[in-house]
């Protein structure tokens, strides 16, 4: 079935829209450090990529009347990675050094108790008409449960590169919920008039485009 640019984005603003990739912000919330000399909200505005985490079964054979069927018996979930430009003064790194430290301190090495060691991680998503990238206006929300950092990559030095330093940081969490926003922000009317603003200028962008290759 053929359908057209205009329909496609008609039926695509139906559901809101087309999700850009850009559109998000995380919320770290660690568990209790003693001496934490930088915070959450130092840094978290730092993270440039992230993911969505995935979801998959553990399966096992079962067969049945010489058939081999697949059945799940456990979700499994991979570790989520987190990537952060650095700072001058690496408060970004010091801030997952801190929680791996805490974790295991460096002079008893000693395994922290799990129900110690871990906190929770909120990855947004927004519409591309939200104001702000900030919890409120968000349309979606993730939650890694129980998660904590599995391993710090390494940041790379190079007389070569001016680029911007940064790292990644690979979590591990128990399981994820999300949810979805509804409140009102979504069904005011400001919201709306962004909305319909939003499709006149696609509309228009589309128009604008289908008209140079018929003329061209």
């Amino acid at each position: 079935m053929t359908v057209s640019i205009v329909d496609f984005m008609h039926n695509a603003d139906g559901q809101g829209g087309l999700a850009k990739a850009n559109k998000f912000s995380v919320m770290i919330t660690p568990p209790s450090f003693e001496k934490q000399d930088v915070q959450a909200d130092q840094i978290q505005f730092l993270c440039h990529t992230a993911e969505l985490p995935g979801k998959q079964f553990s399966t096992v054979e079962d067969r049945i009347y010489g058939l081999e069927v697949m059945k799940p018996y456990a979700a499994t979930y991979e570790p989520v990675s987190l990537t952060f430009y650095n700072t001058n003064n690496f408060s970004p790194r010091k801030f997952w050094e801190k929680w791996m430290d805490h974790i295991q301190p460096q002079g008893s090495r000693n395994m922290r108790y799990y129900n110690d060691m871990y906190g929770s991680i909120q990855i947004y998503h927004y519409p591309e008409i939200a104001n702000e990238t900030v919890p409120g206006e968000h349309n979606y929300v993730c939650t890694l449960n129980e998660a904590w950092p599995l391993s710090i990559g390494e940041l790379e030095l190079n007389w070569e590169n001016q680029d911007v330093a940064e790292f990644t940081v690979s979590i591990q969490y128990k399981d994820w919920s999300q949810t979805r926003q509804t409140t009102s922000m979504l069904n005011s009317s400001d919201m709306q008039e962004r909305t319909k603003q939003s499709k006149m200028n696609q509309y228009a962008s589309y128009g604008r485009g289908n008209q140079r290759q018929t003329t061209g």
